[in-house]
């Protein structure tokens, strides 16, 4: 399998078929064999039995249908967990987005070693002056937090390798940094101009404003990220441990000075606050390396011993 097509579906009956059909168009142009993956995120239209329908007529489409509302992360994450395409194509079922720009990303792909392409959706930022510069102030937090220049951070015009997204787990508002957040993993990726509209859809318009609650769980996650196992580059133990070292190093030196002082030149050093410090400094010392070891047994735990899914399937059509 070459590509698979993903589109997270929520209250988008009058846009499926059309994206269904030039979808469709664009991946049998290009020559690569695919897949069609719709995830019905609860609807309360008959997105479902329009997605349902094209499955039946086209065994090229996959689609997941969740009990309850998750969100757009959650049914990403569906559909990630069940594509089998060498690429991941994803794209948002408004159409504010051209499905035909795919091939010219296939391309790039092919002759090129990324991990990832994104559209800039350059026309978007010279809109609205407020949301303009909401986009750029929102790109540059993100692109600061990850270290690499990234233009547009919330496009869901994407085609990804496969194996990057085996590594990811998106919940939250997760799915608008999916760049960064594969640039957190080391992915390569670049970026290609395409053609934005408004959305054909009204009864689904996205919130634009969340940047800030978002870049604050990108910092978490950049943290998280940071301490964890390997693959990551530090452990909860190395960072308390170190911290803990640090003030316990500290506290036994500012002892050390209080005993001499004491001992050899008669000071009296009951009231003075520095033995506090000495006692309190020492005491944290302790404290971080408990903290760093139960750190390192929880991360464990969560990496090595949970399989735990973010969302729950009422019915699953392949």
């Amino acid at each position: 399998m070459d590509i698979s097509a993903v589109s997270w579906i929520y209250n988008c009956e009058d846009t499926i078929n059309e994206l269904y059909e030039r979808l469709t168009e664009t991946l049998e142009g290009v020559g690569l064999s695919y897949e069609i993956i719709f995830v019905n995120d609860a609807s309360k239209d008959n997105s479902w039995k329009e997605i349902k329908a094209l499955n039946k007529k086209d065994p090229h489409v996959k689609a997941i249908n969740f009990r309850r509302h998750y969100g757009q992360s959650a049914g990403l994450q569906a559909a990630f967990d069940i594509a089998k395409g060498k690429y991941v194509f994803t794209i948002s079922p408004t159409l504010e987005n051209k499905p035909e720009d795919l091939a010219k990303f296939i391309t790039k792909m092919e002759k090129e070693d990324y991990d990832m392409l994104i559209g800039f959706r350059k026309s978007k930022l010279k809109g609205r002056f407020y949301r303009g510069m909401l986009s750029s102030l929102a790109n540059s937090v993100i692109s600061l937090l990850v270290g690499q220049v990234l233009r547009d951070m919330t496009t869901p015009f994407r085609l990804v390798r496969r194996e990057v997204l085996t590594h990811m787990k998106i919940y939250g508002d997760h799915h608008l940094f999916l760049p960064a957040i594969a640039t957190l993993y080391g992915a390569k990726f670049g970026e290609i101009e395409i053609s934005h509209g408004k959305p054909k859809n009204k009864s689904f318009v996205p919130n634009k404003v969340r940047f800030v609650k978002t870049a604050f769980d990108l910092l978490v996650l950049k943290f998280l990220i940071s301490i964890s196992t390997p693959p990551f580059s530090m452990t909860p133990m190395r960072v308390f441990g170190i911290a803990g070292i640090i003030s316990f190093i500290f506290g036994f030196g500012v002892g050390s000075y209080l005993t001499i002082q004491k001992l050899i030149y008669g000071y009296e050093i009951g009231s003075r606050p520095l033995l506090l410090l000495s006692v309190m400094m020492i005491i944290l010392g302790v404290l971080f390396v408990v903290l760093g070891i139960l750190g390192e047994l929880i991360v464990r735990v969560y990496f090595e011993g949970q399989n735990k899914k973010t969302y729950s399937v009422r019915e699953h059509l392949s």
